[in-house]
């Protein structure tokens, strides 16, 4: 097992959740180039574009030409990077976390106008994209697939719908998400129930004693959080409202905010919690007080180890999150399906038929529940969905945009993708109905 310090001037540009990547390589006989924008989950930015961006030296960037000054280099390993050298295109993406992505691609919150050109700072100012971009933005990631409120976000006054039609959403990658703790006086490593785990985050267990089995351990539990609407704060509840049922009037909300998932527990964050935006601060937040808990994305945990050393994960169930998550997972997909709340009775999400506005068959949906607690490999996990608009992207841009989003589904035994697969924390999707072909005929000019 390792463990992970954090530097204080990483982790304070870390805090706010959001570091733009950008990479321009060329490639032979490419003639020109696109610059594809794009932004939202923390969760799989290690998966989609490397680790660069826990360079302490890094800064934040707006600026969309390449080089950019300060701006984290895009892994040539990543996803989005081994995409990049194979066409020549170039990629940004800034992290703000699932909720503000989904926010700022949409163009609107449902009562404010929203836009991608704006400083890349975790917030829904922007992407960081120039005002010369033609497509507003390329694309966002979210862990939390739409809404139907976020897909209708799209048909507000003054909203997307004429320009761009409407959101078209691909499952990705599948990503777990560790327990992580600080415990200095713990010299074996946590192995939780997920009844512990709906304990500690519930607020019902307090002590550590009740996690170390030490009846003298009467030390109190500090819990590091997502403050930030995040998918991983929706997948630890999506696991936790399957996992421990509560009863009709108390249980875990599944939402992509954690002040939600909890709030028939604790209608209030409890004194001493502590929030923070985006996996890696939460990582941070942990490291920073012996005897706290948090939740963060296990590949993030793992490519920063060295620098947070006090930080540890846990076993949930006696599985592992690197160890016994697979290399690829094959999932069900339904077509034409949102989240339409969730059920008054248990918390637990609830989907929908979707009538699109404009072509069908292009906003692919994995249920939440068909993942929520497969205890035959490690429990907890998000799926992550690239985003993209079913028509306005620009002849320039189109060709640009379906690879990027396909890139997913390429051939992962020659791309030379290495930040996805075993022992990762990371894994491909595999369907029917996920193919390049599919992109192609959802993402229009």
């Amino acid at each position: 097992m390792f463990k992970r310090n954090a530097k204080g001037n990483t982790r304070t540009k870390l805090v706010t959740g959001a570091v733009m990547l950008v990479l321009g390589l060329s490639a032979a006989g490419t003639a020109m180039s696109t610059d594809t924008f794009g932004g939202g989950a923390t969760l799989p930015a290690g998966g989609y574009v490397g680790f660069n961006f826990l360079n302490p030296a890094v800064k934040q960037s707006a600026n969309t030409a390449f080089p950019t000054s300060g701006a984290a280099a895009v892994s040539s390993t990543s996803l989005f990077g081994a995409w990049a050298v194979r066409t020549g295109n170039k990629v940004s993406y800034c992290q703000t976390g699932s909720g503000n992505g989904k926010k700022i691609f949409d163009n609107s919150d449902g009562t404010n106008h929203l836009t991608a050109i704006g400083a890349c700072d975790g917030t829904t100012i922007g992407f960081g994209a120039p005002s010369s971009i033609l497509v507003n933005p390329h694309f966002a990631g979210s862990d939390a697939p739409m809404s139907a409120t976020e897909y209708n976000w799209f048909d507000v006054t003054g909203g997307k719908k004429t320009q761009y039609g409407e959101p078209v959403q691909f499952p990705a990658v599948a990503g777990s998400i560790a327990v992580i703790y600080r415990k200095d006086s713990l010299s074996t490593p946590l192995n939780l129930t997920s009844a512990q785990v709906c304990g500690v985050f519930n607020g019902s267990i307090t002590q550590w004693s009740a996690l170390t089995g030490n009846a003298s351990d009467t030390t109190t539990i500090k819990v590091a959080f997502r403050s930030d609407g995040s998918g991983t704060s929706f997948s630890l509840a999506n696991h936790m409202a399957a996992a421990c049922a509560g009863t009709a009037s108390q249980h875990f909300i599944v939402d992509q905010s954690f002040a939600t998932a909890i709030s028939q527990y604790k209608p209030t964050i409890p004194s001493g919690w502590v929030g923070a935006s985006g996996n890696p601060a939460v990582v941070a937040a942990v490291e920073s007080a012996d005897g706290t808990i948090g939740y963060a994305e296990s590949a993030n945990l793992k490519a920063a180890a060295s620098t947070v050393p006090h930080v540890k994960y846990a076993t949930v169930g006696g599985k592992d999150p690197y160890a016994d998550f697979p290399a690829s997972l094959a999932v069900l997909v339904s077509s034409d399906r949102v989240l339409s709340g969730v059920n008054a009775t248990t918390g637990r999400p609830v989907t929908a038929a979707l009538t699109p506005f404009g072509q069908t068959g292009c906003m692919l949906l994995v249920d939440p529940a068909g993942y929520a607690n497969i205890t035959s490999r490690y429990p907890i996990m998000a799926v992550s969905y690239l985003i993209a608009n079913n028509k306005g992207n620009t002849s320039a841009d189109v060709g640009a945009v379906r690879g990027l989003i396909g890139s997913a589904y390429a051939d992962h035994t020659t791309d030379g993708v290495t930040t996805i697969g075993a022992n990762t924390g990371y894994s491909f999707l595999s369907s029917t109905a996920l193919t390049q072909a599919k992109v192609d005929s959802c993402v229009n000019i």
